[in-house]
């Protein structure tokens, strides 16, 4: 029989894969990589924090009660997530690599969802972790995935950041001051 959590693994993987196919084929050789292990940190920290959070997911510890109109919400929420993380792609477009990189003729990119927050695809993504991890119908998967998961994307905008204001200085900075890293008027 297939389950809500089924469901929500399947559409994972799957989106994740798509996603990769679209993030890996504008990897740019053509700017310093300033990467810093940052793409290794979420790649890592996303695999152990996936694997243990469906491992976890099919224990008997910590189950969602009632879950199933949470796993409903989890598959909304992951779908919003998705959304937003595309479309942050697109509005991006060819600056978005998956290494930190900063091309010669890079400019801030502030308008669309970039107007709010300056990493909206690191928030897209964690979004659709959060429902995901809600669909599994676990809290301590949950919790899991979603502390790792942060963990990881700290890092990365930590260095995504670094690399940003020492290529484009004032510019950088003034759009610093203006927006929040992932959640509006927050953080």
């Amino acid at each position: 029989m297939w389950t809500l959590r089924g469901t929500a693994i399947f559409l994972f993987f799957l989106w994740l894969f798509l996603d990769g196919a679209v993030v890996f084929r504008r990897k740019t050789g053509k700017a310093e990589n300033r990467d810093r292990f940052s793409m290794l940190a979420i790649m890592l920290g996303n695999l152990v924090a996936w694997a243990a959070g469906i491992y976890i997911a099919y224990t008997p510890y910590a189950v969602i009660h009632p879950s199933v109109p949470v796993q409903v919400v989890g598959l909304i929420i992951m779908g919003i997530g998705i959304l937003v993380r595309s479309i942050a792609i697109a509005q991006l477009g060819r600056f978005h690599t998956p290494n930190v990189a900063v091309l010669a003729d890079h400019r801030v990119v502030d308008s669309g969802l970039y107007r709010h927050v300056r990493h909206p695809s690191y928030l897209g993504a964690l979004i659709a972790f959060l429902g995901c991890s809600l669909a599994l119908g676990n809290w301590l998967s949950l919790l899991v995935i979603m502390a790792l998961s942060i963990v990881a994307y700290l890092y990365r905008i930590h260095e995504e950041e670094a690399a940003l204001t020492a290529s484009l200085g004032d510019q950088y900075r003034d759009y610093c001051r203006r927006t929040r890293r992932l959640v509006p008027f927050v953080y």
